[in-house]
């Protein structure tokens, strides 16, 4: 990523695309949580993989839902 600037490279870092295994480890650095969170907003999703912004949403959307 040499002479990309940070928007460029913080860009092209979102677009990739990571399986849940890949971002797990990784869950408190990028979106704040335990990597359990990431497993169970992950969970029961047909898609394999995954970017960033979507698992952020994801998680989002797991920490709102109302228990039942």
């Amino acid at each position: 990523m040499a002479g990309m600037t940070k928007v460029e490279a913080d860009t092209r870092r979102e677009a990739a695309l990571y399986t849940a295994d890949e971002l797990m480890p990784h869950a408190e650095d990028l979106f704040g949580v335990r990597k359990e969170v990431v497993h169970a907003a992950l969970c029961g999703e047909s898609e394999k993989r995954f970017t960033v912004e979507q698992v952020r949403q994801k998680i989002k959307q797991f920490m709102k839902a109302k228990v039942k």
